[in-house]
């Protein structure tokens, strides 16, 4: 009697148990992959979302400008406490240019920012706040300058001198998320520590 080549049932059931094991490996390592990707992504977008705030902080803050809207009230040229700051400052010619006033605010665990621009002695407000960087656990503003006797003021919570430009701006801050905020100590362009236009 002749015996016919072929598979046994326990070889086929053998066969598809070893299938099976492999293509739960492969989904999980596609898995893996997909969420790493991910994860890259989003870490990716939330550094280009940081980078671009303090890119703008630097560059803002370190043109601030000694002018004051004409008012009743005291000479304001810059104003700043632990979560804002307000000072006047150009804004690049690529986002329309011009004088403008920037108000930079931290509240709601978002960094925003407002403007109005300074036309002759008048403030014309400019489309809507932007939002600089969101999910921000915490942020301060410290400020450090020159004093009307001419003597260094340290670091201040709160700048105490508004018809005065501060000589240098830190800014903290604690994120959330994988990206961290390096602290950012920005100088002020204009060195009125003396000059006339400071008084």
């Amino acid at each position: 009697m002749n015996r016919q080549d072929g598979f046994t049932l326990i070889e086929i059931l053998i066969v598809l148990s070893l299938l099976t094991v492999l293509l739960v490996l492969v989904g999980t390592l596609i898995i893996g992959v997909n969420r790493s990707l991910v994860k890259v992504e989003v870490f990716g977008a939330r550094l280009d979302e940081l980078r671009a705030a303090q890119q703008y902080l630097r560059g803002s803050i370190s043109q601030a400008l000694p002018i004051a809207v004409a008012g009743d009230g005291p000479t304001v040229r810059f104003a700043g406490d632990t979560s804002s700051v307000v000072f006047f400052a150009p804004l690049p010619d690529s986002v329309g240019g011009g004088l403008f006033q920037q108000h930079i605010s931290f509240s709601d665990q978002r960094l925003v920012a407002k403007f109005a621009r300074l036309q002759v002695d008048e403030l014309q407000a400019v489309g809507e706040s932007q939002v600089l960087i969101k999910d921000v656990e915490s942020f301060s503003f410290s400020f450090r300058g020159t004093s009307p006797q001419g003597k260094d003021s340290g670091w201040q919570g709160t700048w105490p001198w508004p018809e005065r430009l501060p000589r240098e701006v830190r800014i903290d801050a604690r994120l959330g998320g994988p990206v961290s905020w390096v602290t950012q100590s920005v100088r002020l362009r204009l060195d009125l520590g003396s000059g006339s236009l400071s008084q």
